[in-house]
C-alpha cells in the first residue's frame, strides 16, 4: 500500500493510495491505529471518515492544498 512518505511526514497523518484502488480519485488518511478518512481528491467528498472533526477539517485542507499532487500520484500508482 503506497503511503505518500513526503504528505504523511509534513502533516502528520498518513496518507495512502492502494495500488490496486478504484475510481473515483480518493485517498486514504490515517490518524493514530483506528481513526481513518476516505476523501475524494476532485471534489473532496468525504465518503467515510472516523477522524475527530478538526482532523478531518484538517485532513479536507491537505487533499485541497494538494489536489494537483496527488492527482499526480494516483495516475502514477493506479494509471489513467
Amino acid at each position: 500500500m503506497p503511503v505518500l512518505k513526503e504528505l504523511s511526514q509534513k502533516y502528520g497523518f498518513k496518507i495512502i493510495i492502494p495500488s490496486n484502488d478504484h475510481e473515483p480519485k480518493h485517498v486514504h488518511i490515517l490518524k493514530g491505529d483506528d481513526d481513518y478518512a476516505k476523501i475524494e481528491i476532485e471534489t473532496l467528498k468525504v465518503v467515510r471518515s472516523y477522524l475527530k472533526r478538526n482532523e478531518l477539517k484538517r485532513a479536507i485542507e491537505i487533499i485541497k492544498e494538494n489536489q494537483v499532487y496527488l492527482t499526480e500520484q494516483w495516475s502514477e500508482i493506479i494509471g489513467d
